[in-house]
């Protein structure tokens, strides 16, 4: 799979993309060279039609997916969800709640289910509502995908 450098004006497509288990950087500056192992998002016409580059044409998030998955080929793979921090775009790591007591609200350690802990910024994560929701929106876009 291509590394997806993602233009910092596209900052919740990143996360997104995050979500999704795919690497996603967000750079602060368009790429000096684009290697054959990357693909660049932006939505800087200067950038439109260059080898390398996806021109994303909407600016609304589930259009912007929509187009992008279909565009690189990425599937949904639930499996997958929520295995990169959102921040930092680094894999995350599964960490018992004994490592977090004192990073999340007590209520939060007694009742998740699961915790993972990004190694870069430290920022835990647990399986909650916004699961479920981003969930429903992503399986939305598949099935208008296809």
């Amino acid at each position: 799979m291509r590394q997806i450098l993602v233009d910092s004006m596209m900052g919740r497509l990143a996360r997104w993309l995050r979500l999704l288990g795919y690497d996603a950087p967000l750079l602060e500056k368009p790429p000096l060279q684009i290697k054959k192992d990357q693909v660049f998002l932006t939505r800087r016409k200067a950038w439109q039609n260059k080898v390398g580059v996806v021109f994303v044409l909407h600016d609304r998030l589930e259009d912007q997916l929509a187009q992008v998955t279909k565009t690189l080929g990425l599937n949904y793979q639930p499996q997958k969800l929520f295995t990169r921090c959102l921040e930092c775009n680094l894999t995350v790591q599964s960490v018992s709640p004994s490592e977090v007591q004192g990073l999340v609200p007590e209520y939060i350690l007694h009742t998740a289910e699961s915790f993972s802990q990004c190694p870069g910024c430290g920022r835990v994560f647990w399986p909650g509502t916004h699961v479920d929701r981003a969930e429903g929106l992503l399986k939305v876009i598949w099935k208008n995908k296809t």
